[in-house]
């Protein structure tokens, strides 16, 4: 019952519908053409035509050359055109020569955002509830007293696994706490790799324990670690449509994903907003940096760090408002954090700045 309610923890990925925003605004030298190139992305090809790349889904609205941009692959050349005074993407698809004429063949279409760098991130790493596993099983160890394993190790885990079917080895990390209430958002679940009941001859099961062949690993195990079921619906979806999100909506970054305190662009990061606020996947954020403090007397002005220590007691004069530094987008939401991507910065990003709603 434990490892059912396990598996249904986990939230599939859905994908809504952008609003649509006011009129595009383009980028000075902004190319006419462009030819789309492996390792491109939707947000990548935006990037070059829009201010705000966010907007990327309207270059491609009420367009019949391009119904859906999912169909854009490398090679296709996007011309910049203008319908109803918005700007637009046409495409002109590359032909290849051969004694028949017919379209080159392609076979992976371009995504909204770099798959590689989210991909454990999106199936595999998750938060929750420590509760839900509590009593789960757990890696034991092997013959040998080893307590480190690899792939292509053999351990054992106790009690009885279904043969047919992959499971998961999972390590608990970091509690996320909100700065503000103290309260209890979730703790990390970091995925370490896969596992399958051992098929080799010289290992068995009892009662008790049944021994496992580690078939793939992201980093070591250890004993301790968890093996749970892997969700069958852990699939990798290859479009996210940014959605608005009132600037109302105020949060903060709780810490990157790689436990950098330098963030920067593709970085991933946990936020302090989920879906009992209302996020998404897809919702989009603005990061400020914050203001530093001013002290001002009839002698000097001087930020509150860099004043003498007797001028710092007390509070500030004045503070410099917040400044935007970059955009996040969300691609995993539970109930009271999300995770997403810095799509862009122009600094580095603290690993507790503050984030705020977009609106576009």
């Amino acid at each position: 019952m434990k490892l059912k309610l396990i598996t249904t923890f986990f939230i599939g990925i859905a994908v809504s519908v952008i609003a649509i925003a006011d009129t595009l605004t383009l980028r000075e030298n902004h190319p006419e053409t462009y030819t789309v190139v492996k390792g491109d992305t939707l947000w990548d090809i935006s990037a070059h035509f829009l201010n705000s790349p966010w907007l990327w889904p309207r270059l491609w609205q009420a367009n019949s050359q391009i119904e859906n941009p999912h169909l854009i692959y490398p090679g296709d050349i996007l011309r910049l055109i203008w319908v109803n005074g918005e700007p637009r993407l046409t495409r002109k698809r590359l032909n290849k020569l051969s004694p028949t004429p017919r379209l080159q063949e392609k076979h992976k279409a371009i995504p909204t955002i770099p798959l590689s760098v989210i991909s454990a991130f999106l199936s595999k790493d998750h938060i929750i509830n420590p509760d839900l596993v509590a009593g789960a099983p757990r890696l034991l160890g092997d013959a040998s007293a080893t307590p480190r394993f690899f792939e292509g190790d053999i351990f054992y885990g106790n009690g009885q696994y279904d043969k047919d079917k992959l499971y998961g080895v999972y390590r608990l990390g970091n509690d996320y706490v909100d700065p503000d209430s103290k309260e209890f958002l979730g703790k990390q679940l970091i995925f370490i790799g896969h596992s399958e009941v051992s098929k080799s001859p010289n290992v068995s099961s009892t009662e008790q324990v049944t021994p496992h062949d580690f078939v793939s690993s992201s980093r070591e195990a250890r004993q301790g670690d968890l093996i749970l079921p892997i969700p069958e619906y852990e699939t990798l979806p290859a479009y996210f449509l940014p959605q608005p999100v009132a600037k109302t909506t105020e949060g903060q970054i709780l810490s990157a994903l790689n436990n950098s305190r330098a963030i920067g662009k593709w970085d991933i990061v946990v936020i302090n907003k989920g879906q009992r606020d209302n996020i998404q996947i897809g919702s989009m954020f603005s990061v400020l940096q914050p203001g530093p403090n001013v002290l001002i007397n009839s002698k000097r002005v001087a930020y509150q760090k860099d004043a003498p220590r007797f001028d710092q007691i007390g509070g500030p004069d004045l503070e410099i408002p917040a400044e935007r530094i970059g955009e996040l987008l969300v691609f995993k939401v539970y109930d009271k954090v999300s995770i997403a991507m810095v799509m862009h910065s122009t600094r580095v990003i603290g690993s507790n700045y503050t984030i705020q709603g977009l609106e576009f």
